[in-house]
């Protein structure tokens, strides 16, 4: 099933002489939410609900557990996940503490499977303009 986009019109404010440019936009379809999916799964794979959200729920917590320790997790075709932290520059060594840390994040990266989803990805027309 291709991807659907709309062409959308923006002024561009911040510009001297606000000029308008047209830009494709995806359409989207919403969110796929624990619930189907775990029904999709478990219908997939000839088990109960109840034990598929056990396994996800039990999958998170230990990815949670890992990262939280500095471990890199790598889940398969899923891809993996790390913890990064950002801060700020220092000027000398000694500067450089814990207090010049700024933030934690989890990076995610896709593995191999999830990545080539983008290669495969077909595009179509949805509607000539929306000129909002």
């Amino acid at each position: 099933m291709p991807i659907k986009y709309r062409k959308s019109k923006i002024v561009l404010g911040y510009q001297e002489g606000k000029p308008t440019v047209f830009k494709a936009q995806q359409i989207s379809y919403g969110t796929l939410g624990l619930d189907k999916l775990v029904a999709e799964i478990a219908h997939a794979e000839g088990v109960n609900e109840t034990q598929t959200l056990s396994v996800i729920t039990a999958l998170v917590n230990r990815i949670a557990h890992y990262v939280e320790l500095g471990y890199g997790v790598r889940v398969g075709d899923l891809g993996s996940f790390k913890l990064q932290m950002n801060a700020k520059c220092t000027k000398t060594k000694e500067e450089a503490t814990a207090d010049t840390i700024k933030r934690f994040r989890v990076n995610f990266r896709p593995g191999k499977k999830l990545q080539d989803v983008t290669k495969t990805v077909t595009v179509s027309d949805y509607e000539t303009l929306d000129a909002e």
